[in-house]
């Protein structure tokens, strides 16, 4: 097994002020490959610095990439850090100048003198071509190791690295990632319920991702062991288990009512349209979801009759009621809770109701959510709605 090292580069992934999901989404394209990544890391915008973590990491690794710092402007310093580290001098390129000033030139501009520095390589790099912005990427492929400079901004460096990977020879590997998803459950239920099966070593690894949509079980590995791991651990997850790798509550949601040809209406007080947004996100939900209301002030909760108190499962279920009726729904959804910043009554925040009513009654579930904001709260409560559906659906 190789080794392989990403760098993000830039002051703003140090302070907070972009966060760098670049790393991971370079990782992520990488487990086809015969590589390990073993170590990532963010480096502000200091010459020495970086051109000692780039000398360090091309001496351990057969693969070493590196994203951002590639601008025009003086705190962009990858050129320079990454000849400092591989002992080569910066050659300005005429053709890639005369390309800058052509690009330039197409949008009716004179190319200022700072992007000059953008046609600067090392005689072992080669240009990586970017079609979305002025910062040309290097590709340096040396004593069998290749490092590779992308610039920071997503939209950018995507298809100069989907371009690139396949030209870089990397040894390739069998590999599978299946992703189960659950709702309900916590990640040490979950590693209880699994047992020994929660493996972090050998040909299969286990790792579980808590998500506002739930838990996610990442199984991934070799794939003949991976399918035999998933086939064993679905049982275990029972109920909770509601979708795997690309599935959202909200699609599978919308899909088993077109199956019954049932339709849905909401009402929502904690989430505040949050259920209405994930529904109405998914092209087509038209054909099972009518639509929803707010109902957020005490004096609109009051023009609903509902039974005291507002948080209760007698509320949410009398809400699903209401608007089932109201708007000629099949199922009507509704939720109350508290999301904070201070608890309600003696509801402490995180307490959540979800009401449902359908054709053959109506009922209600009761959740105590974690969450450190509201935001992350109201979208756990959109989810935990969908699933408690969901699981009446199937």
């Amino acid at each position: 097994m190789f080794l392989a090292e990403i760098i993000g580069v830039g002051d703003e992934l140090l302070y907070g002020e972009t966060v760098d999901t670049n790393t991971a989404e370079i990782a992520s394209s990488l487990r086809p490959y015969a590589l390990e990544v073993r170590r990532t890391l963010r480096v502000a915008d200091d010459l020495e610095a970086l051109a000692q973590e780039v000398r360090q990491a091309w001496k351990r690794a057969r693969l070493v990439v590196l994203s951002g710092g590639l601008g025009p402007t003086p705190d962009d310093i990858t050129r320079e850090a990454v000849a400092l580290a591989l002992g080569e001098p910066l050659e300005t390129d005429p053709e890639m100048l005369a390309r800058l000033e052509e690009l330039f030139a197409a949008r009716g501009w004179r190319m200022p003198e700072a992007n000059r520095k953008q046609a600067a390589r090392i005689p072992s790099g080669r240009w990586i071509e970017n079609p979305r912005g002025t910062a040309p990427g290097w590709w340096v492929h040396r004593e069998g190791r290749d490092l590779v400079c992308l610039p920071g901004p997503p939209a950018e460096w995507r298809p100069m690295w989907a371009s690139l990977l396949p030209q870089l020879n990397l040894p390739p590997r069998a590999y599978q990632q299946v992703t189960l998803k659950t709702f309900g459950l916590g990640e040490s239920r979950i590693a209880e319920l699994l047992g020994p099966l929660f493996s972090r070593n050998g040909a299969v690894q286990v790792a579980t991702y808590a998500h506002t949509d739930g838990v996610a079980v990442v199984v991934r590995g070799e794939p003949e062991a991976v399918r035999q791991r998933v086939e064993e651990i679905r049982p275990l997850l029972g109920r909770a288990l509601w979708g795997q790798d690309r599935d959202s509550l909200p699609a599978l949601v919308l899909r088993a009512l077109e199956a019954r040809g049932a339709t849905l209406a909401t009402l929502e007080s904690m989430t505040g349209g949050a259920l209405s947004t994930l529904l109405t996100g998914v092209a087509g939900a038209s054909q099972a979801y009518l639509g929803g209301l707010v109902a957020y002030h005490p004096s609109v909760k009051a023009r609903l009759e509902l039974p005291a108190p507002a948080v209760s499962a007698s509320a949410a279920q009398a809400m699903a009621i209401w608007v089932r009726e109201r708007l000629g729904a099949t199922y009507g959804l509704a939720t109350t809770g508290v999301a904070g910043p201070d608890p309600v009554a003696d509801q402490p925040v995180g307490t959540l109701y979800v009401g449902l009513a359908g054709p053959e009654g109506s009922l209600s579930q009761h959740h105590r959510l974690p969450g450190a904001s509201r935001e992350v709260l109201r979208q756990r409560a959109a989810h935990a709605a969908l699933a408690f559906l969901l699981g009446e659906l199937r």
